[in-house]
């Protein structure tokens, strides 16, 4: 299919989302393609119909995410208490940029727990958005096998693929 075409099956799908959310059997979503196809753009529109219907959103890229937790983690300064609980509650969570940041154990678990803690709250309904450049094998290759496998399992996966809309603004 085209890139058009397939850019409308991943907005039937995010609107499904959208519309769905409070429903347990709507499953999370993982975005994964190249730069500049509009994983980012799509999950800031997702952010924002939800944010009109009165749900809690938080939007973080992974790097920050995962360094902030290590943070909190070893006492540093500034960083609230309440910044495990609120990625773990809020009702949609969008991790951006999933495999930018510099991958250890630790953050591999910190990563897992908020993962499949938000998978077992979701009778709570939490939702998860994640947007990566990475493909499902790069996923595999570089996080752990628990990781990708809750991926798989409880994501609805929508591959991006075409030209960089940054590119083609500037070349048009």
């Amino acid at each position: 299919i085209s890139p058009r075409e397939n850019m409308e099956l991943i907005l039937k799908i995010c609107k499904d989302f959208i519309q769905y959310f409070g429903d347990v059997e709507e499953k999370n979503l993982l975005f994964t393609g190249k730069t500049g196809l509009g994983k980012t753009f799509l999950s800031s529109c997702i952010a924002n119909e939800l944010l009109k219907q009165g749900k809690t959103v938080l939007y973080q890229t992974a790097s920050v995410m995962l360094d902030t937790i290590i943070g909190y983690r070893f006492g540093k300064p500034n960083i609230s208490s309440d910044i495990y609980d609120h990625l773990l509650n809020v009702d949609l969570l969008i991790i951006d940029d999933l495999g930018t940041e510099c991958v250890n154990n630790m953050k591999f678990t910190e990563l897992f727990n908020i993962i499949n803690t938000r998978l077992l709250n979701q009778k709570n309904i939490t939702k998860t958005i994640i947007s990566t450049n990475l493909s499902l094998q790069n996923l595999y290759n570089t996080y752990d096998e628990r990781i990708v496998s809750r991926i798989i399992g409880d994501y609805n996966i929508c591959y991006f693929f075409g030209e960089d809309i940054r590119f083609k603004k500037i070349c048009d």
